[in-house]
């Protein structure tokens, strides 16, 4: 068997061992997350409404014509994107969110449904 020229056998463990402990770290990070308590959705960098996740809702996005562009849907402590008009429908195929941060997002129709936790006030609180 010709040796490879580019990589040694130890050079390929190292990359391997090095990639796994990226996986593991990556999995710890990730399922130390929080659940989000409130959804936030932006459609043309305005904010479109906040709304509790703990609540099921069916919010329908319309353009400024009055013609509806995406269904958002909160249920179960979740949300997902029900259906959008755009061609391409990647926003629908992402999947359910609830964690602290994550987010759907449809770009031909400029809409934004982020997950956001424990929401803080913007007046920090001084003590004598």
């Amino acid at each position: 068997m010709k040796e490879n020229p580019y990589f040694s056998k130890k050079s390929l463990i190292l990359i391997g061992i090095v990639l796994l402990v990226l996986v593991i770290f990556a999995g710890i990070f990730y399922s130390k997350r929080e659940n989000g308590n409130t959804v936030v959705i932006t459609h043309n960098g305005k904010t479109y409404g906040t709304y509790p996740i703990s609540e099921d809702k069916v919010i329908k996005i319309k353009d400024s014509q009055g013609k509806l562009t995406n269904t958002v849907v909160i249920a179960d402590g979740e949300v997902y994107m029900k259906s959008a008009d755009c061609p391409d429908q990647i926003c629908v195929h992402q999947g359910h969110k609830s964690k602290d941060g994550e987010s759907i997002t449809c770009l031909p129709n400029k809409v934004v449904v982020e997950v956001k936790g424990n929401v803080r006030s913007d007046m920090d609180t001084m003590t004598n």
